[in-house]
């Protein structure tokens, strides 16, 4: 859940009486009227008084340009640094432009204190009061960001013992992080019983994160439904947070089509501090399977974050990169999946307007990062399959190596869910208590932390968790505890009931049920019974057994020339492939030049063929792996156009993080 935004300014700013609404407001303005704008702000207002330098660098954070305020102030700091108006735009410019929330702070409270030392800690009517609360309401701000939940109430409640009316419900925010939720609540409460508009706004949105971070799925499904409904009865239509609020809502009462509708409406309302429904949009769509729209819609991802603000623009950029690690492990490309998931374990997000728990977040990466690392070494392997000895065995070090890296991964997440509420509460996907993890990725934890440990953690929330739709997740869960158990028997059982009872919504987690039903009945009753399991994991999720480090039973039939041996001999080799007279259907054919090899399963259902051409000078070794190659690709990939441009740009990487001229006046 996030913090309404948008908002936020308009709250904490109150005691102004003109602010840009969005940030650099007045960017766009011709110069000349954009000066006349910034003159005709530069005076004073009853209560805040100052010399016409300050009033002007004030009246350029009125209209918006943050950058043009803070130049002015350093200037008047510099020649005056007894200054109180100058160090309080110092550090608002610090904390909205340049999103450095340490120097925002020193120079507010700098502020604070040379105003309290000339007119005390208690201003009277006569004196520059309107400063002072300004400060007060910024300095609660700026420690809001800086997750100093206790600061920020201290702050407020200074406020609100001077000046009216109280700020009441902007309180429940920090309470809820501090984990006081029957204060929050009240708070929130009182917010709805002052007959103010923005009380009653913020109380609606505070109500609907404090149910959801504090278990209360039902209740806070209600809670958030309220703050939506009530945004659409105001003026304007409801912005992105309102409700991508109300979609994590619904995503965790397991409502996911209505989860996907509102979030596609978000992507057309107002953007908002927080929140970027295209992001949600694409974590949704890739545990549906459904990777072209997911693709898309992580295309639009950098282009939505640019419109925020700087302070604000990096709130969510560990999310982002979860999502990208998710999606590029999931369509074949662990290789990118790695590469951002080791940047996002050492590189945490700022989670002062974020309802989750960072260790759950962080936990998850190193999930992803762990299987992005075993998902490498397993195709690393299939690469050389068809290659000389040395070949192979350098790229079985490289595998070694790569899955040592993998086990450092998993032993983080064990430590960070060592936790016994945080590991039962993973498994109870949708609410606050599983953060953001992938349904499908949850299964890891059965090698990570144990069978048994796993069982009975599933069993725990299993026992308090009355969703209508849960137990088909738990029964995922179970089905693989079971399974690392030996107890094919049972994995069979409940991953039969998996699949049966999840929604086309977790297509992902129905392929895993699938590939561990298929893997269970193949220890249990053999090849040929664990046939339809297998082709239902491989046509729903083709890169489920890669990722699962597991072979698929097949048999091979081919002419028997050099290049066919040469191609059979590398697909026996693959870790992808176990030979069994009753698996499913290997063809090789080909003619010299060019071979094909396709996978079939029950009535001769083509599963995935692999062709390649011989190029001249090239040996039947390279020809045969580069054969195999193809068939690996066409099995264990799904099929979507992931252009190198592509995997480049979903991160932004081929964008600044924040515009260069933001702030600046147009010329």
């Amino acid at each position: 859940m996030n913090l309404s935004p948008g908002r936020v300014l308009a709250l904490s700013l109150a005691t102004g009486s003109l602010f840009a609404t969005t940030f650099g407001g007045a960017q766009g303005d011709a110069p000349d009227a954009a000066d006349a704008l910034t003159r005709a702000l530069a005076t004073a207002e009853p209560g805040a008084p100052g010399e016409p330098d300050e009033l002007e660098a004030w009246g350029y954070v009125r209209t918006g340009k943050l950058i043009r305020a803070r130049e002015a102030a350093a200037a008047i700091v510099a020649r005056r640094p007894s200054s109180y108006i100058a160090h309080f735009v110092l550090g608002y410019a610090h904390h909205y432009a340049e999103a450095n929330f340490p120097r925002a702070l020193f120079h507010q409270n700098e502020s604070l204190r040379l105003f309290e030392a000339r007119f005390g800690p208690e201003p009277t009517p006569s004196q520059p009061w309107r400063w002072h609360a300004r400060l007060l309401r910024e300095i609660a701000a700026t420690h809001g960001d800086l997750e100093h939940y206790e600061d920020r109430l201290a702050y407020l409640s200074r406020y609100n013992r001077l000046y009216d009316p109280d700020v009441v419900a902007e309180q429940a925010w920090a309470l809820m992080k501090l984990g006081r939720f029957d204060d929050a609540r009240a708070v929130a409460r009182e917010g709805l019983e002052s007959g103010d508009a923005r009380e009653l706004e913020v109380a609606l949105n505070a109500l609907c994160a404090i149910e959801f971070e504090a278990g209360n799925d039902g209740s806070s499904y209600t809670a958030c439904r309220a703050a939506l409904d009530y945004a659409r009865s105001t003026a304007g239509d409801p912005n992105a947070v309102d409700l991508t609020n109300f979609a994590e809502a619904a995503r965790a009462a397991f409502k996911l089509a209505e989860a996907e509708r509102v979030l596609v409406e978000a992507t057309t309302a107002r953007a908002a501090w927080y929140g970027n429904p295209w992001l949600e949009l694409a974590e949704l769509y890739s545990r549906g399977a459904r990777f072209p729209e997911a693709l898309a819609s992580l295309r639009r991802v950098p282009a939505y974050r640019s419109q925020r603000p700087p302070h604000v623009r990096d709130a969510d950029r560990n999310e982002s990169r979860r999502a990208l690690a998710a999606f590029y492990l999931v369509v074949g490309r662990p290789e990118e999946s790695m590469r951002i998931t080791e940047k996002a374990l050492v590189m945490p997000d700022r989670r002062a307007h974020n309802s989750r728990d960072p260790a759950q977040d962080r936990a998850v990466i190193a999930l992803l990062d762990r299987r992005a690392r075993f998902s490498v070494a397993e195709m690393g392997q299939e690469q050389s399959a068809a290659l000389s000895l040395p070949t192979r065995l350098r790229a079985r070090f490289d595998a070694w190596r790569l899955r040592f890296d993998g086990w450092l991964s998993g032993r983080q997440a064990a430590r960070l869910l060592a936790d016994d509420e945080r590991l039962v509460g993973t498994f109870r996907i949708g609410t606050s208590r599983a953060a953001i993890v992938p349904p499908w990725i949850v299964g890891e934890l059965v090698d990570i932390t144990g069978a048994g440990v796993i069982g009975e953690a599933v069993g725990r929330a299993r026992a308090v968790d009355a969703r209508e739709g849960a137990d088909a997740y738990y029964n995922a869960f179970q089905a693989e505890a079971a399974l690392a158990r030996g107890d094919e028997e049972r994995a069979i059982e409940l991953s039969e009931r998996a699949r049966a009872s999840l929604g086309e919504g977790e297509a992902l987690l129905r392929a895993r049920a699938a590939a561990v039903q298929a893997e269970a009945r193949y220890r249990q009753e053999g090849a040929e019974a664990a046939t339809p399991a297998y082709e239902a994991a491989l046509q729903r999720d083709p890169g489920v057994f890669r990722r699962l480090g597991w072979s698929v039973p097949i048999r091979v039939s081919h002419g028997g020339d050099e290049v066919a041996s040469a191609i059979a001999d590398g697909i026996e080799r693959s870790p992808r492939f176990e030979i069994d007279g009753e698996g499913l259907r290997v063809e090789i054919r080909g003619d010299g030049t060019s071979a094909e090899v396709c996978l079939k399963g029950e009535n001769s259902s083509v599963l995935g063929c692999g062709t390649a051409r011989r190029e001249a000078a090239q040996t039947t070794e390279d020809f045969a792996q580069a054969v195999l190659d193809a068939f690996h690709e066409a099995v264990f990939s799904p099929r979507i156009d992931l252009s190198q441009a592509d995997i480049g740009s979903l991160d932004g990487s081929n964008r600044v993080a924040r515009d260069p001229m933001d702030g600046i006046p147009v010329p």
